[in-house]
């Protein structure tokens, strides 16, 4: 059996606008199959640098899944100095600790911009910038990488794959987002 290790932020936690949910792992566990093992190490609120602390206390994996960004790129979030310089060392010493043959790094989720709360959160520009960084951390790592932010912009009716807050995501959205995870970690396999 593989075991993945998902390490991200509220996104992966799916947040459901009161609480943190295990809706992700158990839906991409089930698409996975008996094959593979999904533990969630994720930490909601954070940024890639708040986290560094905790790469050390992650368990041995097959496959490491890397989603930080969200709120780096975020108003409140970080500098893209920051942001790069913060996965680029989550991303190493996570390889390291966990021991994973193969690493996928996602670009930052994308909100819903016709939000207003979100619209004054984030710019097209720095999530642009963001997933620029994002894939090439991943590049520098030897790790893959899928761009979640304008995967999701492409998206007919964003809203409706989002719950109220305009950033954490629907029963919809969940189930799309682990059909997404499951394909990319199948043609990793």
């Amino acid at each position: 059996m593989k075991k993945v290790v998902l390490f991200g932020d509220s996104i992966f936690n799916a947040y459901d606008g009161q609480k943190d949910t295990d809706r992700l792992t158990k839906a991409l566990a089930k698409r996975l199959g008996d094959a593979y093992e999904v533990v969630n190490i994720s930490v909601s609120g954070a940024c890639a640098q708040d986290v560094l602390p905790r790469v050390s206390s992650l368990p041995a994996c097959d496959i490491l899944v890397v989603e930080y960004g969200t709120n780096d790129a975020a108003s409140w979030g970080c500098s893209a100095y920051d942001y790069q310089e913060g996965l680029e060392s989550l991303i190493k010493q996570a390889q390291k600790v966990t021991g994973a043959s193969d690493t996928l790094v996602l670009a930052p989720s994308m909100p819903d911009l016709t939000n207003p709360e979100m619209a004054a959160a984030y710019s097209l520009e720095k999530l642009d910038e963001y997933v620029d960084i994002a894939q090439r951390d991943a590049g520098k790592t030897n790790s893959f990488f899928f761009d979640l932010t304008h995967k999701m912009e492409k998206l007919k009716d964003l809203p409706s794959f989002m719950i109220a807050d305009g950033l954490h995501y629907s029963e919809k959205g969940i189930s799309w987002l682990a059909d997404v995870l499951a394909d990319q970690i199948n043609k990793m396999a």
